[in-house]
């Protein structure tokens, strides 16, 4: 369960390639369990459009998010920025200018405010 400790937390710093890293397994698995929830709620209802099966990826994509939020939060903090600046993903147009700034931006070298260098550790 280290895994999800890394994700679901706000504190310290998170270097460009474990962003990228715990990024991609947060999607990858959330798409899984919606497809394997899908698969059972078709199997059960034979129906593939109902409201359980909405309201099941509804969870997940709540539960993702807020995973991929906290990711931005920790990315920042390698970059030295408040986690504030998280709510820029809400303004359409710059948020793929700042998802691009958080994917290739090099972290703060050495000590910050919100901690050490994750890449000397």
């Amino acid at each position: 369960m280290d895994i999800i400790n890394e994700i679901y937390n706000t504190e310290g710093r998170l270097n460009r390639k474990r962003y990228f890293k715990y990024y991609l397994i947060l999607v990858l698995v959330s798409t899984a369990i919606s497809f394997v929830i899908g698969f059972i709620i078709g199997l059960l209802t034979g129906k593939a459009e109902s409201t359980l099966l909405d309201v099941t990826t509804g969870i997940v994509s709540l539960i993702t998010g807020v995973g991929g939020w906290m990711l931005g939060i920790r990315r920042l903090h390698d970059l030295d920025k408040s986690g504030w600046f998280m709510l820029l993903i809400l303004v359409p147009f710059v948020n793929l200018i700042f998802l691009l700034y958080l994917w290739f931006m090099p972290g703060t070298v050495g000590y910050n405010r919100f901690g050490a260098d994750p890449l000397e550790s």
